[in-house]
């Protein structure tokens, strides 16, 4: 049967990889486990300062339109109740 809605390009080449991973681990194992190592050998040994820098940079810049997004669909909410809340005079 035909699938409703196909997989996204970004998706399919995502999905195309880790089957090609797949594949080469069962091919040959020991080079997997080999790249494996020197890929988290790698990762460890990237300063932590630059990957905390781009954290805090990134996150930093998300938080202001993260918090407004929020407010403004809290603020939909609040305007669109069929019954208001009632405020204690």
């Amino acid at each position: 049967m035909n699938d409703p809605s196909p997989a996204a390009p970004v998706e399919f080449c995502l999905r195309r990889t880790l089957d090609d991973i797949k594949a080469f681990a069962r091919r040959e194992p020991g080079t997997a486990v080999a790249a494996a190592l020197g890929v988290g050998l790698l990762i460890n040994l990237l300063p932590t300062r630059v990957l905390a820098g781009t954290v805090t940079v990134v996150g930093a810049a998300l938080v202001r339109p993260v918090l407004l997004s929020l407010g403004v669909t809290k603020a939909m909410e609040l305007c669109c109740q069929k019954n208001p809340p009632l405020i204690p005079s």
